[in-house]
């Protein structure tokens, strides 16, 4: 069961925070702003600090509402289990927002410190657990700046991942 309450926006803590360009925030705002918020954030209340929730879905729209100078917030309050609060957020986060292949190894990465196997990753986030393996295999060997590489759109991630792939150093570095 779940409804909708207006909740103070000091009782909400980030589960899984994310950054996003300025002028994309600067969009949530204006948007926000002119046409008011068009969907509740999702929110899910903790069993071990009553009156607190986790913040599921939304953090673009809550952050807006604090730049607008806004107390409360319209929030579509769920009672998920707190180890799948996670991963309903995880799966926003890459539905919404396409993520760059760097996020998807992070999220995988922290999704594999969460204890998730490969496959369980995999069908969460909705990709072969095949490529699962690929992308957290760059995350372990991967060097920092063929991470930036990626990141920057310089080298295709496929490459990279065969670089970090390679058991010879200097055929690493040569790459």
């Amino acid at each position: 069961m779940s409804t909708i309450v207006m909740i103070p926006l000091s009782q909400i803590r980030l589960l899984n925070p994310r950054a996003r360009s300025k002028a994309k925030f600067s969009e949530i705002v204006s948007n926000i702003a002119a046409v008011g918020l068009k969907k509740p954030i999702t929110v899910a209340p903790r069993e071990d600090d009553p009156g607190v929730f986790d913040l599921v879905c939304g953090q673009g729209r809550l952050e807006a509402y604090q730049t607008l100078g806004q107390t409360e917030v319209p929030a579509l309050v769920r009672s998920v289990p707190k180890h799948d609060r996670y991963i309903m957020s995880l799966v926003e986060n890459v539905a919404r927002c396409q993520p760059t292949s760097m996020a998807l190894v992070r999220e995988l990465g922290a999704l594999r410190e969460r204890g998730y196997s490969h496959a369980e990753s995999a069908t969460k986030v909705g990709i072969s657990g095949g490529y699962v393996s690929m992308l957290l295999r760059l995350l372990d060997n991967g060097e920092e700046r063929l991470i930036r590489a990626v990141e920057r759109g310089e080298v295709p991630i496929a490459v990279a991942i065969e670089i970090a792939s390679s058991d010879d150093a200097s055929i690493q570095q040569s790459l």
